[in-house]
């Protein structure tokens, strides 16, 4: 026999058989079997043993006892057990011959009553049609709007009268790309979708004759699209020191806006050397490097649903800081100037310019100056003016060139030209400033004997 039990509506997600309550009275024994939803139930008898059974569809559970002793008209006991999935059944065994007995639906289960004489049995054979309720779809998905690859909930527990469900996927060109299959007892799932875009989640629900839902059960879910970084540099190549700028603002949503940027400097190592981020458009980033090097500059943007980007590149490259080529020349220190078989000691000084010809290699010097002598007979402060030319080979450097010097003794009554010759070593050398010791050596180039009117310099260079 096929019926419904009459019962409330559905309020739980799973179909439960509570309780079995056993009343004993003068010939009469009721046993009332007690559900928590409304369900569909078959029932029968069995020989060899006799047996009375009921089977109840949807119910997926048993929370009453597995057996009973009766030993009362003819019921020996009662056994409760899942004979399926989603089927619990409920036998009587009896003594001898089954007792006449009487099936009726009540509030909230069923009721079976022993001890009727002429109680109506219903034959195996006898079906009786009892209209079956359809089902009614539920179907519930979070979030509505996620990233690509975040959790996707679904939830069709509250589907009512269904004895299965089905929900299918379809993605944003229209195709199905899965499908799944859930029940009463356990009517949640959980997939990912890792492409973004607008999927629709369609739901349907399936009575116990297997009748699928009519009402609308569908939901969208938005799969946000990330956003898109773009990096450009200005300049893309420069001096140490020198400020680049790092632009971002090129940077896109096309279903929100960029609200960060991360930005990441890696050495030709591939090491992190720096780093930044920027909250506030345009996002830009203006980064001056200390060392020379080609680095790559990686930019993420990020937008206002937390989506990250592919990362944007550019390289920059970074040259050694350049070389002022015109720079400031002091030099001062001892002189010694021969005269005949006399040497006499000067305080000299110079200033001028030196130019770069090729930075650190090669430079060019102008500079003038005097050398004062204090009381020593027939010998004269004199000024003197240089040219020279120096090559460098890493600290060391020498040079020559050719000078002028004014009148330096009673004795030689003109200014005169000289051959200059020196060499010398970086004490130390900065980026704005430079310092060395050097020695220089004059002599003249015609007109008077160059072994008896020469001079020797010993002194300090100061280049900034």
């Amino acid at each position: 026999m096929i019926s419904y039990s009459r019962g409330q509506a559905v309020s739980k997600k799973t179909g439960v058989l509570e309780r079995i309550v056993i009343s004993k009275g003068e010939g009469i024994l009721e046993v009332k079997i007690l559900l928590n939803i409304f369900t569909v139930r078959r029932q029968f008898e069995l020989s060899n043993p006799n047996r009375l059974v009921i089977d109840f569809i949807n119910l997926y559970q048993i929370k009453a006892a597995r057996s009973y002793t009766v030993n009362y008209l003819g019921v020996l006991a009662i056994r409760t057990g899942m004979y399926q999935r989603n089927t619990a059944r409920v036998v009587f065994d009896m003594a001898g011959q089954i007792p006449p007995y009487r099936i009726e639906s009540i509030e909230n289960g069923v009721s079976v009553t022993f001890g009727f004489k002429e109680a109506p049995k219903v034959v195996t054979e006898e079906i009786k049609e009892m209209k079956v309720k359809d089902a009614i779809c539920a179907l519930q998905v979070a979030p509505a709007k996620a990233n690509v690859n975040d959790p996707i909930s679904i939830d069709m527990g509250s589907s009512q009268y269904a004895q299965s469900m089905e929900v299918n996927v379809v993605n944003p060109e229209g195709t199905k790309i899965e499908s799944k299959k859930l029940f009463p007892d356990s009517p949640q799932w959980k997939t990912i979708l890792d492409k973004p875009g607008e999927y629709v989640f369609q739901g349907k629900a399936f009575n116990v004759s297997g009748k699928p839902s009519e009402n609308p059960c569908e939901t969208k879910v938005h799969i946000n699209f990330p956003p898109t970084s773009k990096l450009e540099c200005n300049p893309c190549a420069d001096y140490v020191g020198k400020p680049i700028t790092l632009d971002a603002s090129g940077s896109t949503d096309s279903d929100g806006e960029v609200v960060k940027v991360d930005f990441a400097v890696i050495d030709e190592t591939g090491n992190l050397v720096d780093s930044f981020t920027d909250c506030e458009k345009p996002f830009t980033w203006g980064k001056s490097f200390e060392k020379e090097g080609i680095y790559k500059v990686i930019a993420l943007a990020k937008d206002d649903f937390g989506a990250k980007s592919e990362p944007a590149r550019v390289s920059v490259v970074i040259n050694p800081k350049k070389a002022r080529r015109f720079l400031f020349l002091v030099d001062a220190g001892a002189l010694a100037a021969r005269g005949g078989e006399t040497f006499v000691g000067y305080a000299a000084g110079r200033i001028g310019l030196l130019y770069q010809i090729i930075p650190n290699r090669l430079d060019f010097a102008l500079s003038g100056g005097g050398a004062y002598v204090s009381n020593v007979s027939s010998w004269k402060s004199f000024f003197m003016a240089d040219a020279l030319f120096n090559v460098h080979l890493g600290p060391v450097f020498i040079g020559t060139g050719a000078g002028v010097t004014s009148q330096f003794k009673e004795s030689v009554d003109y200014s005169y030209g000289e051959f200059i010759a020196n060499a010398g070593y970086d004490i130390f050398r900065k980026a704005k400033i430079s310092g060395s010791v050097f020695l220089e050596g004059r002599g003249p180039i015609s007109g008077i004997p160059f072994e008896d009117n020469y001079k020797l310099m010993l002194g300090f260079r100061l280049l900034f």
